[in-house]
């Protein structure tokens, strides 16, 4: 009896063991096993494309446990989940009609470009499954017009990449051609789908007609690119188009970037910014970048400054624009006459 006890309490042991091998992705594969062919496929197509991969080959893994390793997997998600809310179902739409109704569309839609994250579609999705050199390989066989909106739609991480892959003459045309798109067609947009998919849908199932592209997408883009490349780009388009090369870079430079600034750059700028145009500027800053600043200052002005923010009525947002903008140039030109320096994604500002 001693004998069969230890061995069950040694089985125990060992299916305990076992049990803690299964990992989280694990868990979701047998989940996905569990389900029926439906329930899963509506799951998978939720997946960006990595994470699919990764439980495909998870899916695999799991094909023989056992009955006790499926109950401990349930039991693992169920704990997991005990706590969750249903607070981001749909949250985009949230913050999209809360943006709208403070800000007005134009405003609103602006603003959300530089922090949300780029808008599904389908082009935006068949683009996530194709690899980066074939993507190279297809925006150099079409007219640059149409890579340009192809670039449109890709992350910035990702336009950067794929444009390393590319001969840097043309590099600069795609920069061009994105940061001057207008609006393109339903029909071009299914010209475009149908690169992507071999029986690509009508003009009419695509989408209406629609704005892409612009400066900002430009400036995101060369941002995610070597110093070296960056500036062979820019110095391209410049001969191309002086006025957008100097706007493009306008936007490579925006007010959240201060925050790659030491401290005593960023006392160095605010001590030549007038209160005027600090105090709304630091209205649309972040908590984290307001706090830098503030360290930066002596206690007395941080005080000052936070009591006038206290003080002063609501500020339109053209104003907290502007002003921003404001700091941004006296930055700039601190940094062009080598008082600062400071470093942001792939481009060097020194």
């Amino acid at each position: 009896m001693a004998d069969a006890a230890s061995k069950d309490d040694k089985t125990e042991k060992e299916d305990g063991q076992q049990l803690e091998l299964i990992t989280g992705r694990q868990t979701a594969a047998i989940l996905m096993l569990l389900f029926d062919d439906d329930e899963a496929a509506k799951i998978l197509e939720r997946l960006e494309p990595q994470e699919a991969e990764l439980l495909g080959e998870a899916m695999f893994s799991v094909a023989d446990v056992d009955a006790i390793q499926i109950d401990g997997s349930l039991d693992r998600f169920l704990q997991l989940t005990r706590n969750q809310t249903m607070l981001a179902y749909k949250s985009d739409e949230k913050v999209g009609r809360v943006f709208r109704q403070a800000l007005g569309t134009p405003r609103a839609e602006t603003m959300m470009n530089r922090f949300a994250p780029k808008r599904p579609t389908n082009i935006a999705e068949l683009l996530k499954w194709v690899e980066t050199k074939d993507l190279a390989e297809l925006v150099q066989n079409e007219p640059p017009q149409i890579a340009a909106v192809l670039i449109s739609f890709m992350t910035p991480e990702a336009a950067a990449e794929m444009l390393q892959l590319v001969e840097p003459a043309l590099q600069e045309e795609l920069i061009y051609r994105v940061a001057t798109l207008g609006p393109v067609s339903a029909h071009a947009l299914a010209q475009i789908h149908a690169l992507l998919e071999s029986n690509g849908p009508s003009a009419e199932e695509i989408a209406p007609p629609m704005e892409i592209g612009g400066l900002m997408d430009s400036a995101s883009i060369i941002n995610g690119l070597p110093k070296q490349a960056s500036q062979a780009i820019l110095k391209g388009v410049a001969k191309r188009d002086r006025k957008i090369a100097k706007q493009i870079e306008d936007e490579m430079f925006v007010f959240a970037d201060l925050m790659n600034l030491s401290k005593k750059d960023i006392g160095t700028v605010v001590r030549k910014v007038d209160s005027a145009i600090l105090v709304p500027a630091l209205r649309g800053a972040s908590s984290e970048l307001k706090a830098k600043i503030f360290e930066a200052m002596s206690q007395r002005a941080a005080e000052t400054i936070q009591d006038e923010m206290d003080e002063s009525p609501p500020q339109p947002m053209e104003a907290v624009i502007s002003a921003q903008k404001g700091v941004i140039a006296i930055a700039k030109l601190m940094i062009d006459n080598g008082e600062i320096s400071m470093s942001t994604g792939g481009a060097d500002y020194v």
